[in-house]
This record gives structure tokens, sequence and C-alpha cells, in this order.
């Protein structure tokens, strides 16, 4: 009988250690949090995007109008909400008569997901820290907005419209940033 009570304690308190570890080692890490962009990135509006992957290359030699997400959908809240939106909106206007297009990259760890290389050079080139990020980018290549943290499909849309050369009254509840 002591021996069983011995034995659930010893087990007891090395379970506790371990967990204690695990959960001091993990929050030591400088991963960001999910859902919380930090500061400002390196390229600014107005500025000529780095389109360095060969799909933001192919977008803008056929003059389309970039719609850049860098933040993981399936381990980030907010960038879950913001690429349905966006997925959606795309969708619903057939990447708006073919004009858009819309990349979404994963640029930091999401859980023991690593990502992928070009996602790590994208968060280099563009200069950001935490997800998700939204860069508009027009049919020349130039940054024309940028959403940090998140953006509704109402604003997306007349931001697009907007880039397109479109002007439509489409209702807007928030502005972005310019």
């Amino acid at each position: 009988m002591r021996f069983k009570i011995f034995f659930t304690f010893v087990f007891t308190l090395c379970f506790s250690v371990i967990f204690f570890l695990l959960s001091s080692l993990s929050s030591a890490t400088d991963l960001p949090i999910r859902g919380q962009p930090k500061g400002e990135p390196k390229i600014k509006v107005g500025e000529k995007a780095p389109l360095i992957t060969p799909d933001l290359e192919k977008a803008n030699k056929e003059g389309k109008v970039i719609a850049l997400m860098l933040g993981y959908q399936t381990h980030c809240p907010w960038c879950d909400r913001m690429d349905r939106y966006i997925r959606h909106l795309m969708e619903e206007t057939k990447d708006f008569n073919n004009r858009v297009v819309f990349s979404r990259w994963q640029i930091e760890h999401a859980k023991m997901i690593a990502p992928p290389d070009e996602g790590v050079e994208l968060k280099k080139a563009y200069g950001v820290e935490g997800q998700p990020w939204l860069f508009l980018i027009d049919k020349e290549g130039i940054v024309r907005y940028i959403y940090k943290m998140f953006v509704s499909g109402d604003v997306f849309k007349r931001s697009i419209l907007e880039l397109l050369g479109e002007k439509k009254d489409v209702p807007v509840f928030d502005e972005p940033q310019k």
C-alpha cells in the first residue's frame, strides 16, 4: 500500500516538473502571439513592393492588382477571418473579373509547422513582425494600402475597386491605413 502511494506521489511530482519545464520553455520563445502584428512594416505605402515569389511576379507581369496576406489562417484567428472574407469576395466576383490575385503566405511558425522559405523571405522583405498583414499592391507593383491585424470585407472591396479604377458606393465601417 505504501509503495502504491509513494509511486503515485513520485509520478505526480515528475509529471508536474516536466509540465512546468515544458511550459516555461514554450513561453520563453521569441515567437509572436498569433493575431497580433507588431510595429510598422519596412515597406510603406507608395513604395515599390518586393514581388519576390513566382506568383507575385506573374500577377504583376499580367497587370493584376495583388492582395498579399502575410499570415497563417489555420493558426491565427484574425488571419482565418480575414482570409475567409477575402476568399468569399474573390469567389463572388470571380477574382474581380480576373483582375485581382489573392496570395497568402505563412511567415512564422505555427505550432510545429515551419513557414516555407518564400514566407520567411517575404517577412524579411516587407519587414513585418506578427500576423496578419495585408498589402494591396496596384497594377504597377506599388503598395497602395497596408492593413494591420484585420480588414473587413467591405473595406477590402472598396479598396480593390479603387485600385481597379472603379468608384462604387460600398458601405464602409472602418478606414484603411493610407
